[in-house]
């Protein structure tokens, strides 16, 4: 083993931009994923399950993938908790055929691997505990595996080199007026990381929404020629089309979209492709209103050497999608 490798655990709800974000680890030469577990939010938990499987089966990885929690920790034994702000809709019709932003099952194989029989939240509670070194942990789903298995081990902060999320937004929603979806679907689970006193990175859509991707970047991936390349460019501009038809996006050439998932692993791999970070102290609306799920960022005083968290506004879109490629292209080779 490479001892010079950082040591990673993903944490996903596959989905699309998830899909770039397991490829983006799994092909990246300065990382070690050592587990993969899975939790709901694109799909239910059975779906993101047999779609981590089917990125995994495709890079032909050997890497280990832990079904989590099914449901978020709390946010749905309240009933009504949503009634003041519905989430917004993510699929439409084009000529009369469903758009899915998060299809059922991605474009890909069926799996012919298998999810381990440990749960996630065991996995990573053992896992962390015995790691000679510390763990760097990417949520880019609803951050409830995370959430519990903090919950069930608050010392797991002292096993944990960052937790890197990609979740939150400042001032701009993406699910409600204010919330972004990953954490709006478990807000509890990412205030209970955010207070543990770990080191907490937040790609927001702020960040991601600033590196949006073209059709005419698809098409340079796309170019490639491999099956690889074929299923990145063709999600890519699936994408462009669902934010295309419910006016997420400008149409034409200057449509574009966030691959909020892949940032987030973009940011381990290299910090400088973010651009605009700063240490904030964040916190989680939890109180089921019109503001249910919101990221809070305290923007007085950021220079409080004691906060946890750093939040992205910005990243460098060029040096994104190079890394992409790059990514892609060695994806092709395996």
């Amino acid at each position: 083993m490479n001892e010079h490798r950082k040591k990673v655990i993903l944490d996903v709800d596959t989905g699309t931009d998830d899909a770039l974000a397991i490829l983006m680890a799994l092909t990246d030469p300065g990382l070690e994923v050592i587990g993969i577990t899975v939790t709901q939010g694109s799909q239910p938990l059975e779906n993101c399950v047999d779609n981590t499987l089917r990125v995994v089966d495709l890079l032909g990885a050997d890497v280990p993938v832990y079904a989590g929690c099914s449901a978020p920790m709390v946010r749905s034994l309240s009933k009504g908790r949503m009634a003041q702000n519905p989430e917004n809709v993510v699929s439409a019709e084009v000529d009369g055929k469903p758009v899915i932003l998060h299809p059922p099952h991605l474009d890909l194989p069926a799996p012919h691997s298998k999810p381990q029989q440990m749960h996630a939240c065991s996995y990573l509670v053992e896992t962390l505990r015995r790691s000679e070194e510390k763990v760097t942990i990417i949520p880019v789903g609803p951050p409830t595996n995370v959430g519990m298995a903090f919950r069930m081990a608050p010392d797991l902060k002292d096993h944990v080199e960052e937790v890197v999320f990609m979740g939150g937004a400042v001032d701009r929603g993406n699910i409600t007026p204010v919330g972004e979806a990953n954490f709006v679907h478990d807000p509890e689970a990412a205030k209970i990381v955010l207070d543990s006193g770990v080191n907490c990175r937040v790609i927001t859509l702020n960040a991601t929404h600033s590196a949006e991707m073209t059709r005419a970047d698809a098409d340079k991936i796309l170019a490639l020629g491999t099956p690889a390349a074929k299923f990145v460019g063709e999600l890519m501009k699936g994408r462009i089309l669902v934010g295309e038809t419910l006016g997420w996006t400008e149409k034409g050439e200057k449509a574009g979209d966030a691959l909020h998932d892949a940032l987030a692993v973009a940011a381990v791999i290299d910090p400088a492709v973010i651009t605009d970070l700063r240490r904030q102290k964040c916190d989680m609306d939890i109180a089921g209103g019109a503001a249910d799920g919101q990221l809070v960022v305290e923007h007085r005083n950021e220079n409080d050497e004691s906060v946890n968290t750093w939040v992205a506004y910005r990243a460098d879109k060029p040096k994104f999608f190079e890394m992409l490629y790059r990514h892609v292209e060695a994806a092709g080779r395996l």
